[in-house]
């Protein structure tokens, strides 16, 4: 009987230990695996995490350019304005130079014209003995 009990300790512990080894090489698998998962799903998070930055400096960078482009428009008309409004001003000023310039010319001749009949005059007078 003791041969028995020896035997049944034996087997008992043998299993025992059987059970003990076959738990943790499942737990290390499932350790395994979660550590895995995880990685993985850190991985994905950081790739997310990537996309969603890029999309969003993508279209900071889309208004920014909208925004430079509207800008840059009403520069464009804006100097366009300027550049009309000054032929228009520069076109006036050259019309009223002009028109000054012929007024000036019509009081020199005006003024040439009453010199030559001055000195017409004085020298008819100057003929007839006056």
């Amino acid at each position: 009987m003791i041969m028995y009990k020896k035997l049944l300790f034996t087997g008992s512990m043998l299993s025992i230990l059987i059970l003990t080894f076959s738990t943790n090489h499942i737990m290390a698998q499932n350790v395994t695996t979660n550590a895995s998962n995880t990685a993985g799903n850190m991985t994905t998070s950081a790739a997310q995490a990537a996309s969603k930055l890029g999309q969003n400096a993508s279209s900071v960078m889309d208004k920014a350019a909208d925004k430079l482009g509207s800008e840059l428009g009403r520069l464009k008309q804006n100097m366009s304005n300027a550049g009309t409004e000054l032929g228009q001003n520069m076109s006036t000023v050259g019309t009223d130079l002009l028109n000054k310039t012929e007024d000036a010319a019509k009081k020199v001749g005006n003024g040439a014209a009453d010199i030559l009949s001055n000195i017409s005059g004085e020298i008819k007078e100057g003929i007839n003995g006056k």
